[in-house]
């Protein structure tokens, strides 16, 4: 499937701009609005205590530095953000990512970046885990070990009105912005294009890639693109909070993934990783970070707990 390149000057500064970001985690008291769009204060959950069976399985540089630092994806709200200040990473990622955070006992800096900067960021040891509800596709379980946290699911969304009468069945060779990395870009659109049209003998879909869903959502607002497919949690809270007019449709598949937060394959804090979310899952807090931030049909049933496999 043909992929379409934006204008090169336009993907690099989107991107210096977003990277340039290296958001810790303290909280801000002045929110505001930004955009359209409500934020929120950054949680610390202090009322979360270390839990010494998580403690007893980190590596032992963690266990002497009590310092983690966890990645997130930018510009993908309601999962993960950045504040006004430009520093403070903010979503239901970045909670979640907190809160895991006290059950391990150590110090958390987030730090929010391109998706696809994430795995090579792991590789390279800049940072200790992710936490980006990526689904776990064959190619990311061959280079990472994966822990399910979340649930998730995509969305097509269009101009308001839908003046062209698009379903996730009709895209046949029109242009759908997607995310840079994302779930949509690497395996949900090429899916959908084979089977609702080429192997029905119609064009393929045409995916734009683009680095963040803010980017996406504003080439879909100047009709450089015919529809957006992307997270349905981040369609839906984009359309509660900026001003770009837009609906979201139903995807037909109604295809469902789980979300997976993420390490080196092989990494010792695997283990860590797996029984911090055991126990994290097994507090209120789980169920009121998601609650808070609009998604509580998103938050994995306990059946789903553990490693991902392929």
């Amino acid at each position: 499937m043909k992929r379409v390149k934006v204008a090169a000057a336009t993907l690099v500064s989107a991107v210096a701009l977003v990277s340039c970001s290296t958001p810790t985690d303290t909280p801000q008291s002045d929110q505001g609005k930004s955009g359209g769009a409500a934020f929120e204060q950054a949680d610390t959950f202090p009322q979360i205590q270390p839990n010494p069976e998580v403690e007893a399985l980190l590596p032992a540089e963690l266990k002497q530095s009590k310092k983690i630092t966890i990645v997130l994806t930018a510009g993908a709200p309601p999962t993960s953000f950045i504040s006004p200040d430009g520093k403070t990473s903010l979503g239901l990622n970045a909670d979640i990512g907190r809160a895991l955070a006290r059950t391990m006992g150590v110090e958390p800096t987030l730090v929010s970046i391109p998706l696809d900067g994430i795995i090579p960021g792991l590789q390279s040891k800049k940072y200790d885990m992710a936490v980006a509800s990526m689904s776990p596709s064959t190619e990311r379980l061959e280079v990472l070990d994966m822990v399910a946290f979340t649930k998730g699911g995509s969305a097509i969304a269009v101009p308001a009105g839908n003046p062209k009468g698009l379903s996730s069945k009709t895209l046949c060779g029109l242009q759908v912005g997607v995310g840079v990395g994302s779930f949509q870009a690497t395996t949900r659109l090429p899916k959908l294009s084979e089977e609702a049209c080429t192997s029905q003998g119609q064009p393929a879909i045409k995916p734009v890639e683009l680095p963040d869903q803010s980017q996406v959502l504003l080439a879909l607002s100047s009709g450089r693109i015919d529809a957006v497919m992307a997270d349905g949690p981040v369609l839906g809270y984009a359309q509660k909070t900026q001003d770009t007019k837009f609906e979201v449709l139903q995807d037909e598949s109604s295809l469902t993934s789980t979300g997976g937060m993420a390490v080196v394959k092989g990494s010792e804090l695997t283990p860590a990783v797996v029984k911090a979310m055991e126990v994290l899952h097994g507090l209120p807090e789980y169920n009121k970070i998601y609650e808070k931030w609009g998604m509580p049909g998103y938050a994995l049933p306990g059946a789903e707990l553990g490693q991902l496999k392929g």
